[in-house]
């Protein structure tokens, strides 16, 4: 059977309080103030034991119109709400005010209670049931039960005991799914005991012994103790009424409206794209820019208001908005909210949170327009693929994705398994990339790759570490690595060493470019062991560096980026060491030139190239063999 949380919501006076002291024989108006007042000003909480055996929490919410954000404090997480009026007053004005709070909230579950019946008479019962069903028949609560009681006598109260029970039977449980997550309606202090918090939990379960933590200031704190309904528990689930007593957290640190999570990492949002509803009783269109207070979670925050996709939301519409806040706060996707005119205070609308952490948007912008549609739709491989299309970072693991489509990472990982099957997802390194995505970004590759070889068309490619940094703001680093193989796969890209190219791209020499490169590759014989410098000097015409790139490696061996010398003389440069070595075993620079007959610092270049290589060292003013040097040759000195 589901764990239930209820509550109750009506005009002032109408009789809550007393009705959920007929039920639970508990008294929610606590405070001297409400009793000297006589009316709730504070959330009250009380449980209720039905006929089965199952325990329900119910929430008293204040009726009064000054309290309304008291009320709205007391209703995330809430099943069923039981609507009371009092039968010699009928339906008044803040009885509608609740009514619509409620709606946007999306509290879909009510019976309406008739209160006091036993103060009027059998005709004007008629009456007044005949006008509530009248002025509620435009509401969610045209078809709901309505039950008759009279707390004095106790008239109906069994009766409605049995219609809770019923709905409570019929009630699906709730999947306890993501991190433990609770909006703090109560904070206080119990002598030998400490800091005490209270709030509905939302997501997931807490036990004794877990570490939470308390936003907005991230100070990490444990559980000390549980209560659900006056009783000391182990664990506390999703829907639970719950008493939490923090260990290492002073009152100081904690109040009404913080969040406290298992979780380390809640956003802070400053914006949220909304799905509203502008109720058909606000005086007033959600226009651009208006001031509103928005009621969320157990907060009251100030807000400007941004219409999506039209100028303004007229009373009795829906519509899209994003909420720029003047204080950020800790919310999810799914969150519902209430709007509340600036001044004076009037409830205009609420609705539900897509996006709690979007950026800012163009507002008439089409494709922002179907992302929201999107995200409003609630399919999770829409949800999924809008998510990996347009988040800031294109590549996101299965526990980003859980976090923002707010499911457990069981369901999203097997939606993830088989969106990759069906090709919709590619895996990468750490996380996904939605096709879409992959397509547009090998796009941009392959023109910036096609761009750098117009630039320098006598180049293999882009170096790697060229085109790492390029895309780095695109794709993450350590992605890149998994991006390469996916572009030559498809035949994208090639990879030439430690170049990257287009797949269509080829060298294509010019004539003149031809005969160039024959006359440097002569020059460079011809200058034997001294090396020539690149510039364009030597031949004039053309770049003759791109020119020698060409050969690197086949013809030329780079000694410094200026600096080439003929392959052929560089492993007859080699094998001169080798021999001369294998006979003395150390070798100088001037011993080197006299083998070559060349300039000083044509050997210096030489032999310190062949230093950065290892196969020789240095050693004071000497050569002996390096660690690279081939031991096959060191031992065999007399080689063919």
């Amino acid at each position: 059977m589901a764990y239930l949380v209820i509550a109750t919501a009506g005009h002032v006076d109408h009789g809550k309080t007393t009705l959920i002291k007929a039920l639970t024989g508990i008294e929610t108006d606590t405070t001297a103030e409400e009793k000297k007042r006589g009316l709730s000003i504070n959330l009250g909480f009380a449980y209720l034991d039905l006929p089965n055996g199952q325990r329900v929490g119910i929430v008293d919410v204040p009726g009064h119109e000054r309290f309304i954000k008291n009320m709205v404090a007391g209703l995330p997480g809430i099943n069923l709400v039981l609507l009371v009026i009092d039968a010699g007053e009928g339906v008044m004005p803040q009885t509608r005010e609740h009514i619509d709070i409620l709606t946007v909230l999306g509290v879909r579950d009510f019976i309406i209670v008739l209160t006091k019946v036993d103060t009027v008479d059998a005709e004007l019962r008629d009456l007044v049931r005949e006008d509530i069903r009248e002025q509620l028949s435009d509401t969610v609560l045209k078809d709901a039960d309505m039950v008759e009681t009279d707390a004095v006598s106790g008239k109906g109260i069994e009766t409605l005991k049995a219609k809770i029970q019923e709905w409570a039977e019929r009630n699906p449980a709730m999947e306890e799914k993501g991190e433990a997550r609770m909006n703090v309606d109560r904070a206080f202090s119990v002598k030998g005991f400490g800091t005490v918090v209270t709030g509905t939990l939302l997501d997931g379960t807490v036990g004794i012994g877990d570490e939470l933590y308390v936003y907005p200031e991230l100070k990490k704190t444990k559980v000390r103790n549980i209560q659900i309904h006056e009783q000391n528990v182990k664990h506390a689930g999703s829907r639970h009424r719950t008493a939490i007593n923090l260990a290492n957290i002073g009152l100081e640190d904690i109040r009404r409206g913080d969040v406290i999570s298992s979780s380390p990492s809640l956003k802070e949002s400053w914006m949220l794209d909304v799905k509203v509803q502008c109720l058909k009783t606000s005086p007033v269109a959600m226009g651009l820019w208006d001031r509103v207070r928005v009621l969320i979670g157990t907060r009251e925050v100030m807000g400007r208001i941004v219409p999506i996709g039209e100028d303004c939301i007229q009373p009795g519409h829906e519509g899209f908005l994003q909420l720029r806040m003047e204080e950020s706060v800790f919310v999810k996707n799914g969150d519902r909210f209430v709007l509340r005119s600036y001044s004076p205070m009037m409830t205009i609308g609420g609705g539900e949170v897509l996006d709690a952490a979007p950026h800012k948007h163009r507002r008439f912008h089409q494709d922002v327009l179907d992302s929201l549609k999107t995200k409003e739709e609630g399919n999770l491989d829409a949800i999924i693929s809008d998510f990996l299309i347009n988040t800031k970072n294109i590549v996101a693991t299965k526990d980003d994705l859980a976090a923002y489509v707010h499911i457990s990472k069981a369901e999203v990982s097997d939606t993830v398994n088989r969106m990759v099957t069906e090709g919709i997802l590619i895996p990468m390194k750490e996380g996904y990339i939605h096709k879409d995505t992959y397509k547009s970004l090998r796009g941009k590759v392959v023109q910036a790759l096609l761009n750098y070889h117009h630039k320098y068309p006598l180049r293999a490619g882009m170096p790697l570490e060229e085109f790492r940094s390029r895309f780095s703001k695109q794709i993450p680093d350590k992605e890149i690595s998994t991006l390469i193989p996916l572009l030559t796969a498809d035949q994208s890209c090639r990879l030439d060493g430690k170049y990257i190219a287009a797949s269509s791209f080829k060298i294509q020499l010019t004539e003149a470019q031809k005969k160039q490169l024959k006359q440097l590759q002569k020059m460079v014989d011809d200058a034997g062991f001294n090396p020539v410098k690149i510039d364009d000097g030597i031949l004039p015409g053309t770049d003759i560096s791109e020119l020698a790139r060409l050969k690197q490696g086949e013809d030329f061996i780079f000694l410094t980026p200026e600096y080439i010398i003929a392959k052929k003389r560089y492993e007859e440069a080699i094998d001169i060491i080798y021999d001369y070595l294998n006979e003395h075993g150390k070798m100088t620079l001037g011993d080197f030139r006299d083998a070559t007959h060349s300039s000083r610092k044509a050997s210096m270049l030489i032999l310190e190239f062949i230093d950065a290589r290892h196969i020789t060292a240095r050693e004071e003013n000497y050569r002996i063999f390096g660690p690279a040097a081939d031991k096959g040759r060191i031992a065999s000195p007399n080689r063919p």
